[in-house]
C-alpha cells in the first residue's frame, strides 16, 4: 500500500513530479510550474499562482487534475484552492507552512472520504449562480433541496435547453450539501456515464457491486436523463435504484433538456416517478440577467485585465441563448487580452473579430453539425476529412472517427443510427462501440481526456 503523506511540502512535490509525466512540457511550463505552496493541512493545500489572471484561469480548467494528483500524492482525498501570489502570506522557500505540524497528526474519516469528486467544479456553487426571472424558480427549489435533503421536492427535475444552467445548480446543490453534511454520500454522474458504468458491470459480472454502491448514496444527481431513451434495460436498472433511494428517503436530482413526458422511449413507469416531486424550468435569460453573469465573472478577475463596459454589454445583447457560449466567448476575450496587452483596454473593434464566427453561430441559432464535428476532429488530428467517413482503420484515422462519433453523440440531438448513417453508413452499434472506446480512454488518460474536452469547447463556443 502507498505510503500516506502528511507533511503539505511533501505531498506537492510528489503531485508535481507526477503531473510532469501527465501533461505536455509546454502546459506545465505555462500553468503548473508556477505554483508554489504557501500552506496546507491535513485536508487542504493552499497554491499561490502568478497573478489573479493566472489564478482565475487555474482555477477554470485545471482544478480537477490538481485535485486528483495531490489526492493520488498523499493517498487520501484532499482539496485544493488556488489562490494570487500577491495575496497570499510570503514565506522562506524551505519553510514548512505553519500548520504543517498540525497536520501530521493522524488524518480524520472526514477527510479521507468526503472530499469534492472530481466531476464536481468548484466554481459551479449558489454563490456564482445569477439570479434572474427565468431561473427564479429553479434555483429556489434547488437551494430547498440542499437545505432539506430526501424532505423537500423529491425528486426535483430540473429542464432546460443546453447552457442556461442545469448542471450549475446540481452541482451547487452537491457543493452546498457536502459543506453541510459532509458525512453524506453524493454521487453525480450523466446519464451516459450511468449506462456506460452499467454495461460494465454487467459484462465483468458485477451488476451486485454496481447496485450496492449506487443504492447506498444518500444523495444522487444525474445528468441529462434524456439518454436514458431507448436504453431498456438501463431504464429497468435504474427504475429499481430510484425505488430503493426514495423508498430510504434519499435525495434525487435529475436534469433533462426538455420536459419528461416529451421524451420519447423513457417508460411510463419512469415517467410517472421523475413526477413525483417537482418539475422546474430554466428559461434563457433576459439580457439584464445576461448582463449580470458578465459582470460576475469579470469580477472574479480582479487583475488588470479591461473588458470595457460596452463589450460586456455587445455581449449581453448577442448571446441570447447559451449562457456558457457567451461565458466562453468572454473567457477568450480575457485571455486574448492578458497575453496581448493586460493593461490596455481591448478595442471593441478586435473583440467583434475575434468572436465573429461565434456571433455567426448566435444569430443563426446553429446546432452545432456533423459536418463540422467532423471537420474539426479532422483538421485537429492532421487527417483528411474524407478519412473520418472512410473504410481505412488505421489508430489514429479510427480513434479520429470515434472521437467525431462520441462528440457528435455529445453535441447534437442525433440518434445513434443517424449519426451512424452520417459517419460512412455505420450501424448504430459501432457509434455505441466509439462511444464506449473514448469514455474508456478518457478515463485512462488524463492527456487524451484533455483532447477530447478541448474539442467538445472548441465547438460549443
Amino acid at each position: 500500500m502507498e505510503e500516506l503523506l502528511t507533511a503539505p511540502s511533501e505531498i506537492w512535490q510528489r503531485a508535481k513530479s507526477e503531473l510532469q509525466n501527465c501533461v505536455t512540457r509546454d502546459l506545465y511550463s505555462s500553468w503548473f510550474e508556477q505554483l508554489e505552496l504557501v500552506g496546507g493541512d491535513a485536508e487542504k493545500l493552499l497554491l499561490g499562482a502568478q497573478g489573479e489572471f493566472a489564478a482565475m484561469w487555474i482555477r477554470d480548467n485545471f482544478m480537477d487534475i490538481l485535485t486528483n494528483h495531490v489526492s493520488l500524492a498523499a493517498g487520501r482525498s484532499m482539496s485544493v484552492e488556488v489562490t494570487a501570489s500577491s495575496s497570499c502570506i510570503s514565506k522562506k522557500p524551505d519553510e514548512e507552512p505553519k500548520s504543517a505540524a498540525d497536520s501530521r497528526r493522524a488524518v480524520s474519516p472526514r477527510s479521507q472520504k468526503f472530499a469534492p469528486p472530481p466531476s464536481i467544479k468548484p466554481c459551479n456553487t449558489f454563490e456564482t449562480f445569477v439570479v434572474g426571472e427565468g431561473n427564479r424558480f429553479a434555483h429556489a427549489a434547488a437551494l430547498a433541496v440542499a437545505q432539506n435533503v430526501g424532505t423537500a421536492f423529491n425528486p426535483l427535475f430540473i429542464y432546460g435547453a443546453t447552457g442556461l444552467g442545469k448542471t450549475h445548480l446540481m452541482h451547487a446543490i452537491a457543493h452546498f450539501v457536502m459543506r453541510n453534511s459532509p458525512e453524506k454520500k453524493i454521487t453525480f454522474i450523466s446519464s451516459e456515464a450511468f449506462v456506460n458504468e452499467y454495461i460494465d458491470a454487467v459484462r465483468d459480472n458485477k451488476t451486485l457491486e454496481f447496485r450496492r454502491h449506487y443504492r447506498s448514496i444518500d444523495v444522487l444527481l444525474i445528468d441529462d436523463v434524456q439518454f436514458f431513451a431507448g436504453k431498456e434495460r438501463c431504464q429497468e436498472e435504474f427504475f429499481h435504484t430510484f425505488n430503493e433511494l426514495f423508498n430510504a428517503g434519499k435525495q434525487i436530482v435529475l436534469s433533462c433538456d426538455k420536459p419528461i413526458n416529451e421524451v420519447a422511449d423513457i417508460e411510463q413507469r419512469l415517467v410517472s416517478r421523475f413526477g413525483w416531486g417537482v418539475s422546474v424550468d430554466i428559461q434563457a435569460p433576459d439580457y439584464e440577467t445576461r448582463l449580470a453573469i458578465l459582470r460576475k465573472k469579470m469580477s472574479a478577475l480582479r487583475g488588470n485585465v479591461q473588458i470595457s463596459p460596452e463589450i460586456l454589454e455587445m455581449l449581453a445583447r448577442r448571446f441570447t441563448k447559451n449562457i456558457r457560449r457567451m461565458e466562453g466567448a468572454l473567457t477568450n476575450l480575457v485571455a486574448y487580452a492578458s497575453l496581448v496587452n493586460a493593461s490596455q483596454p481591448l478595442p471593441i473593434s478586435k473583440a467583434q473579430e475575434l468572436l465573429a464566427e461565434a456571433f455567426m453561430q448566435e444569430d443563426d441559432n446553429q446546432v452545432v453539425d456533423i459536418q463540422i464535428i467532423q471537420k474539426k476532429v479532422a483538421e485537429y488530428y492532421k487527417i483528411d476529412e474524407a478519412e473520418i467517413c472512410g473504410k481505412r482503420r488505421t489508430a489514429n484515422i479510427a480513434m479520429a472517427r470515434q472521437v467525431a462519433m462520441f462528440i457528435s453523440r455529445r453535441l447534437t440531438t442525433h440518434s445513434l443510427q443517424e449519426i451512424g448513417k452520417q459517419f460512412g453508413n455505420r450501424d448504430h452499434g459501432t457509434v455505441m462501440h466509439a462511444m464506449n472506446v473514448v469514455d474508456t480512454a478518457m478515463k485512462n488518460s488524463d492527456n487524451f481526456k484533455r483532447s477530447v474536452e478541448y474539442l467538445l469547447n472548441a465547438l460549443s463556443l
